[in-house]
């Protein structure tokens, strides 16, 4: 037997003759453990209030797997902590309760898989001894005991390292959506003297934009790519329209090709006047004798 069981025979002694259960062996090896650690039991039960006149011992307490359920309480530097046991189907589950702020912590093992005899010396007992030793000393008395809590937080940074050499998928980047409105304040390389509204690549830009001024797929032939000059006011009519019909920087289709249409080129008597707009088409029937 290694060095590390010390005490475990006495231990186990005592309470051989008390053992019915596989479920029994399980909890005579936590106390051995909880003693080894400094702890002391205190009695059976689940009362959480630790009097001074009681008395820790290093053995179990007369009854203590009499109950389906067991329920230990142990001290340790005037500190209360109570084991429980619930067995289940085909599983017992152990909760250590620190009863000075209600931490608990739990383990839980498969009692056929775990405990192969009930008499013998540990390795026939527990073949595995030294896993559920380590899973009681992590899972079940470190978090209440030693202050080793597992949070959330640690869980997940846990998780995170883990995950850290695993490949990810390549991350969106701005650049490469078709569909984005292109920065305003980015020289795409003509210069200093680069005009973002006289650009020809930008033909359609503001309709991705909720945010852009004129444009769009619709050509202004006043614009500044438009090239035409807008015509001259006449009576307050700019262009032939009433003043206000456009408001300024609106999108506007204009009713004709430009150069062409009222209020350019000149009318009758050889003054500039309000030709008819060679968009209109004549009504059906125009030509018609009966109209």
């Amino acid at each position: 037997m290694a060095s590390d069981m010390f005490g475990w025979d006495l231990v186990y002694k005592l309470a051989e003759k008390d053992i019915t259960k596989k479920e029994d062996v399980l909890v005579v090896l936590i106390h051995w453990f909880l003693l080894k650690n400094g702890f002391k039991c205190v009695g059976i039960g689940d009362n959480k209030v630790l009097l001074e006149s009681e008395v820790g011992s290093e053995t179990l307490p007369e009854g203590w797997n009499a109950e389906d359920t067991y329920a230990l309480r142990y001290a340790h530097n005037k500190r209360l902590f109570i084991l429980r046991g619930v067995r289940t189907e085909g599983d017992i589950i152990f909760n250590l309760l620190r009863v000075s702020d209600l931490s608990v912590s739990n383990v839980s093992f498969a009692v056929d898989d775990t405990v192969r005899n009930l008499s013998g010396p540990i390795e026939n007992l527990i073949p595995s001894y030294t896993d559920v030793l380590y899973n009681i000393q992590k899972d079940l008395i470190d978090p209440v005991f030693s202050g080793k809590k597992r949070t959330a937080t640690t869980q997940t940074a846990e998780g995170e390292s883990s995950r850290a050499n695993e490949p990810t998928a390549p991350r969106f980047r701005y650049e490469d959506d078709p569909l984005r409105v292109p920065r305003r304040d980015v020289d795409p390389g003509f210069g200093s003297n680069w005009d973002p509204h006289g650009d020809p690549l930008a033909i359609g830009r503001s309709d991705l934009d909720p945010f852009a001024r004129g444009g769009g797929m619709l050509f202004n032939p006043f614009g500044p790519r438009g090239g035409v000059r807008q015509p001259p006011d006449i009576g307050g009519v700019p262009g032939g329209l009433p003043r206000g019909s456009i408001p300024p920087g609106a999108r506007f289709d204009p009713f004709g090709p430009p150069g062409v249409g009222p209020g350019i080129g000149p009318g009758r008597g050889g003054h500039r006047g309000f030709a008819p707009d060679p968009d209109h088409l004549p009504p059906p029937g125009y030509d018609d004798m009966f109209m």
